[in-house]
């Protein structure tokens, strides 16, 4: 019988007791035990992991106090054989030789045979059920997750109309629910809602689980085919990247397991007349990484034009996401304001694409708690999202929005529902 098991069998085996103080046990094929407690094959051998076979000559065997297969205990002999209980023998050996099992009690009458006194013994059956090694619990576990390897893009959320709501989905809404800076901005500081037009549109929405930050997720995925005419990318994927873990006070490598949201637009088929030169210069900077000059106290410096990235963020049930006031408030502080995504944002660029990583692992705290203190609770929230370019003059007022998408009632808590994201180096790692 070899250790490690390939396959799953399933094989009888018989465990004699001395139902007397009688000192012998008898085996299937007549042969005397040298043991007092011994598990026989279905061809007449004993199981080797109870015991190595040893002659003992006149040695006392082990008592057992019932004759009907019944361990309670089981005492020094002379030679000083250390005191095995019934819990040990279950605990300690048996789970060594099978994964589950059986007992099905009989009592029989063992045959004289030779030397051996006719005695009446207690045999219990055991239906020993063999598993492969690598069969482990954990195993069925995984057996419920979902993984995927470059999966389809925009295939985990469906889309669902503005008038019918379905939970767990997404949709399309009009720029202006927005406020951006109006074209006064300069003067009055004033906000209107934002021009109703938009260069892109959203096609599609994921969730994935990511045992670490997924960084460039367009390339673990399967694109949709979109025509484009050479001047933008067809394609504007944002993947937002949360974190699940608690979050901590220092950001340390700012990584670990956490989710990604990645949100996939499309080009306007009408964006040639429908967006002004001025937006459609500042997409054109934006993706081509350019400089802008800005004016200090001392001197001019120029940073990159992607600093004025702006992400937009408003729930339009916050009632129903808070608990108490202190909830509402600092729901109320950041609701519906754009942010300014620097510096925990990286771009990249395909083909046909144009990525947006947006890494909120390495927000400040105060944003990583909340979150982490709301995530539960999204699961009830509906959530307006976008992006626009901030206005650094005033003839690149008003703000127009680059993108948004509407998200409804989207459980973030991983219960099993949200497919795991793979890649190669994940395969090989593990």
């Amino acid at each position: 019988m070899g250790n490690n098991y390939k396959y799953k069998e399933y094989h009888e085996r018989y465990l004699k007791i001395d139902g007397s103080r009688t000192d012998k046990f008898l085996l299937k094929d007549g042969v005397n035990s040298p043991k007092g407690l011994a598990l026989i094959g279905g061809q007449g051998y004993e199981v080797p992991t109870l015991g190595k076979h040893k002659i003992l000559g006149a040695q006392r065997k082990r008592y057992l106090d019932r004759a009907y297969g019944s361990f309670n205990s089981v005492k020094d002999d002379k030679l000083g054989m250390l005191e095995k209980t019934q819990e040990n023998v279950l605990k300690t050996v048996l789970p060594k030789l099978v994964t589950s099992l059986s007992f099905n009690e009989q009592i029989i009458s063992a045959s004289n045979s030779g030397q051996v006194s006719q005695v009446k013994q207690s045999t219990i059956r055991l239906s020993l059920k063999r598993a492969p090694e690598d069969n482990k619990e954990e195993d069925k576990y995984c057996a419920s997750k979902k993984y995927l390897y470059r999966p389809r893009a925009g295939q985990q959320i469906p889309c669902c109309s503005e008038e019918k709501l379905t939970a767990g989905s997404w949709s399309k809404i009009d720029p202006s629910n927005f406020k951006l800076r109006s074209d006064s901005y300069f003067r009055d500081k004033r906000k209107f809602p934002a021009p109703n037009v938009s260069p892109y549109t959203p096609i599609g929405v994921d969730l994935f689980v990511c045992p670490k930050k997924m960084n460039h997720i367009a390339q673990h995925l399967v694109l949709s085919h979109v025509k484009g005419d050479g001047k933008f990318p067809p394609l504007l994927i944002v993947n937002i990247q949360l974190p699940t873990y608690p979050a901590p006070m220092f950001i340390g490598d700012g990584d670990g397991e956490g989710l990604s949201l990645v949100i996939y637009f499309k080009i306007s088929e009408t964006y040639d007349k429908d967006i002004s030169p001025q937006f459609q210069d500042s997409i054109k900077r934006l993706v081509e990484d350019d400089m802008e000059k800005v004016k200090g106290f001392a001197r001019e410096s120029s940073v990159p034009f992607r600093e004025w990235l702006k992400i937009m963020v408003g729930a339009v049930n916050p009632d129903d996401l808070v608990s108490n006031a202190t909830e509402s408030k600092l729901l109320n502080a950041y609701n519906e304001k754009p942010v300014l995504s620097r510096p925990q944002h990286s771009f990249y660029q395909g083909p046909n694409y144009f990525e947006v990583d947006l890494d909120i692992h390495r927000f400040n705290y105060i944003a990583r708690k909340g979150l982490d203190s709301f995530r539960e609770r999204l699961a009830f929230g509906i959530l307006d999202l976008g992006l626009t370019i901030q206005a650094q003059k005033s003839e690149e007022l008003p703000e127009k929005v680059l993108g948004c998408v509407r998200l409804n009632k989207i459980n973030f808590v991983d219960d099993g529902q949200i497919p795991t994201l793979t890649c190669v180096e994940d395969s090989f790692s593990g």
